[in-house]
């Protein structure tokens, strides 16, 4: 296996790094940069230069792991990242949930209680899955066809509304079994982080003459119900008797709660699931393999 690292840099500092780095794409506003994780010098570089603008140097950044085909045929489970994230949310659309049941504390866990209602869904005719800010999951007819004809378990698919009508085209899934992270997976507020930050401080800030508040933010619940902002590492999970299920979620979650976003769980999949999508070119998921622990 190998480990790399994907920067979203901010195009304004490109004349300060492109000496240094080598660019494998570019957009209007941004450069993306990959460096392999032994690249310590040009990591480090990237990390000072990002001190040295008030951590604006890059919008974003990601992990990528390459692995062998041997490494691939190997694997049990795959940790299932959904790329494709829409707008507008359940939330923004009259979907009801309920907060009983969530984290006191971080927020998390709160649950879904009405059919997914959304004002529209847009035309994304490429891709087969797709989640929405809050984290809701999408899948097309076609991604529906082969769940049913290669008989993959674990899968909860439910009819989602477009305008309060149901829609013919998609539904919402979700998995149904919960699997534990294990101790060992690591997380951070941004890949330069050794700690985890518990939390963030409440802020005051002036827009237009007007002081407002910013409440603030846990990213590592005492409950152990949030892990963490980002995952840093491959995904660890506890070792389970028996991983008969194609699609799983985890028990915990990771992310935030800062307005509509909210603390999400990550999926897993079995071999099964993984060679099935890339045989029929579904589109809008990566990979990376799930380790297993004892603890």
């Amino acid at each position: 296996m190998k480990s790399f690292v994907k920067f979203c840099i901010n195009k304004r500092y490109w004349d300060l790094l492109k000496n240094k780095c080598q660019c494998y794409s570019m957009g209007k506003d941004s450069v993306s940069v990959l460096l392999p994780f032994d690249d310590v010098k040009n990591i480090d570089y990237i990390h000072q230069i990002n001190e040295k603008t008030d951590n604006n140097l890059y919008y974003d950044w990601d992990v990528v792991y390459n692995y062998s085909d041997i490494e691939i045929d190997n694997a049990e489970l795959f940790h299932v990242k959904i790329n494709n994230v829409i707008e507008p949310c359940g939330e923004e659309c009259g979907t009801k949930y309920d907060d009983n049941g969530s984290c006191p504390i971080c927020g998390a866990g709160r649950k879904q209680i009405s059919t997914l209602n959304l004002t529209k869904i847009p035309s994304l005719k490429e891709y087969d899955i797709f989640k929405t800010i809050s984290g809701e999951i999408i899948v097309s007819e076609r991604f529906c066809e082969l769940v049913f004809n290669h008989k993959l378990c674990g899968l909860l698919l439910q009819p989602i509304l477009i305008n309060k009508k149901k829609s013919l085209r998609f539904m919402q899934l979700d998995a149904v079994m919960r699997v534990d992270i294990s101790k060992k997976t690591r997380f951070g507020i941004d890949f330069f982080d050794t700690i985890n930050i518990p939390q963030s401080s409440e802020k005051k800030i002036n827009i237009c003459g007007h002081e407002i508040a910013i409440p603030k933010e846990i990213y590592v619940c005492p409950n152990k119900d949030l892990m963490g902002l980002r995952l840093l590492s491959e995904l660890y999970i506890k070792k389970h008797p028996e991983h008969q299920c194609d699609f799983m979620k985890t028990s915990q979650y990771v992310g935030v709660r800062r307005g509509l976003l909210q603390p999400e769980p990550l999926y897993l999949c079995s071999k099964k699931f993984f060679d099935i999508v890339k045989e029929n070119n579904i589109s809008g998921l990566s990979f990376s393999i799930v380790k297993l622990s004892e603890n």
